[in-house]
C-alpha cells in the first residue's frame, strides 16, 4: 500500500545466500518475525550478463544528469525524478505508471563521467586497490565501463539519433510503447533549459546539479549542465530500468537487549538477533527514506547491546 502495485517481476540484487533460512529457523524456535513485506528497493536495475541465480540484477547508480522517463519517455513526476536525490520516491513514482520500469537517457559524455554500478564487481580500481587507476576514471571518466555494458547488458542501447534510439528501445522492450515524438519533445524540452544556465532556468534538476558541483568532491563526478542531444557527445544511450530487491527492512523482533521476542512479547531464553536478521540491514532505527551507508550503525549498536546483555545472563 506504500509503494502502490508491484511491478510484474524484479530483479534480485542480493546473493542466493540470502535466502531467509535464518529467520524460518528463528521462528520455529518461536521468534516473532515482523515487517518483512518492508523491501529496500532501488530503482535502477539492469539485468547481469553474467547472471549467478534467477533474475540477476546489478544496481546502476542513476546519473544526475540523465532524463529519467518513463515506460512511454515522459518525464515522471513533478517533481522530476532524477538520479542520486530520493530512490524511494523514484520506486513510488515508477509504481504509479501502467507499466512500472523506466529508462535512463543520456549520452556518451554523461555515461563516461557519471555512470557507476553498486558492488565491487564492476569497481575494479578499488576492489584492486590501483589508486591511480581510481583516479584516472574520476578525473577522464571511466570509459572501460561504459563500453562493457553497452557491448554486454541487454538493458543498454545506443544510438546516435533521437529516432534511431526510441526504435531500439522499442525493440528491447518488445513493442512500439515509447513514443519517439513525446521523448523528442522531453529532450527539447530539458536541453533548452540547460542552455539558459541554472540561474534562469526553473527546472529542479538543473539547480539540483548546480548545488551537487558547489560540493567539490562531486563536482568531478558530475558534468557541468550537460545537453542529452548534443552532437559532440554522442552517441545517445538508453538504460532500461526495472526494480531492484536488496533486502528487507523487517526480520526478528527484539527488545532493547537484542534478545528475541516470542508473538506476546517476551523474550525467548538464549536466542539473540541483531543486524540484518533484525531488520538493521536496510532502514533499521533511521526509517524507510535513510541513507544509504547508515545501516551499519544500528548493526553495531545492536550487536553491543547483545554482548553486554549476554555478558550480563547468568
Amino acid at each position: 500500500t506504500r509503494l502502490g502495485e508491484p511491478p510484474e517481476y524484479m530483479l534480485s540484487g542480493a546473493q542466493p545466500t540470502a535466502d531467509g533460512n535464518v529467520h524460518d529457523l528463528a521462528e520455529t524456535h518461536g521468534a516473532h518475525l515482523t515487517h518483512l513485506d518492508r523491501m529496500w528497493l532501488y530503482a535502477a536495475g539492469v539485468h547481469h550478463w553474467r547472471p549467478d541465480h534467477e533474475l540477476h540484477g546489478l544496481s546502476v547508480i542513476p546519473s544526475r544528469s540523465a532524463l529519467w522517463v518513463n515506460y512511454r519517455g515522459e518525464r515522471m513526476g513533478p517533481p522530476a525524478v532524477m538520479g542520486s536525490y530520493d530512490a524511494r520516491y523514484a520506486v513510488e513514482t515508477i509504481c504509479r505508471q501502467q507499466k512500472r520500469y523506466s529508462w535512463q537517457i543520456m549520452n556518451q559524455r554523461i555515461a563516461r563521467r557519471e555512470l557507476s554500478i553498486s558492488g565491487s564487481e564492476f569497481n575494479h580500481a578499488v576492489r584492486e586497490k590501483r589508486l591511480f587507476r581510481f583516479l584516472f576514471g574520476v578525473l577522464l571518466g571511466n570509459r572501460e565501463l561504459v563500453h562493457e555494458f553497452v557491448d554486454n547488458c541487454t538493458d543498454f542501447v545506443a544510438a546516435a539519433t533521437v529516432p534511431e534510439l526510441v526504435e531500439k528501445m522499442n525493440e528491447l522492450a518488445g513493442s512500439e510503447v515509447v513514443d519517439a515524438e513525446l521523448l523528442a519533445e522531453e529532450i527539447r524540452c530539458y536541453d533548452e533549459q540547460v542552455s539558459l544556465g541554472p540561474a534562469a532556468s526553473g527546472d529542479e534538476q538543473i539547480r539540483r546539479i548546480a548545488e551537487t558541483r558547489r560540493y567539490r568532491g562531486d563536482r568531478l563526478r558530475t558534468c557541468k549542465f550537460a545537453k542529452i542531444d548534443d552532437p559532440r557527445s554522442l552517441p545517445l544511450i538508453a538504460i532500461r530500468s526495472h526494480l531492484l530487491t536488496r533486502k528487507s527492512l523487517g526480520g526478528i523482533q527484539t527488545d532493547l537487549q537484542s534478545r528475541a521476542l516470542d508473538i506476546e512479547g517476551d523474550p525467548l531464553p538464549g536466542l539473540y538477533a541483531v543486524g540484518e536478521a533484525a531488520g538493521f540491514g536496510g532502514g533499521g532505527v533511521h526509517g524507510i527514506r535513510s541513507l544509504e551507508g547508515t545501516f551499519l550503525g544500528g548493526c553495531i549498536l545492536g550487536g553491543r547491546l547483545a554482548a553486554r546483555s549476554i555478558a550480563r545472563s547468568p
